[in-house]
């Protein structure tokens, strides 16, 4: 019976630590535990991520630095376009690709 108990409490341990979360990161420094729902262009559809079944919050685009989704694609919401650079453990490094001509 207890052997039972135990598994149950490691098996709902697991289950609870299991959620994937997103994090939103505001210019004020605070960090959003969530999961996004929708970007789009002025604005952030989110949950907060252990209050699911709370009605949807939005946040104004303006206020985010960058969103890191589960994954670990890291988004930053700067100027009109969002800016992809890469997850956080493999960054990106944007190489501009240099096109000359060769005259024969």
């Amino acid at each position: 019976m207890k052997k039972n108990l135990f598994i149950l409490f490691c098996s709902l341990t697991f289950l609870g630590t299991s959620f994937a979360q997103d994090k939103i990161k505001l210019k004020t420094g605070d960090i959003i535990k969530s999961r996004v729902l929708k970007v789009s262009g002025t604005e952030i559809t989110y949950y907060k991520i252990y209050k699911l079944k709370d009605p949807k919050l939005i946040l104004p685009k303006s206020d985010v630095e960058y969103i890191q989704y589960e994954n670990g694609k890291i988004v930053y919401m700067s100027g009109k376009n969002p800016v992809i650079k890469g997850t956080a453990g493999n960054p990106k490094k944007v190489v501009k690709k240099k096109t000359t001509t060769k005259k024969k």
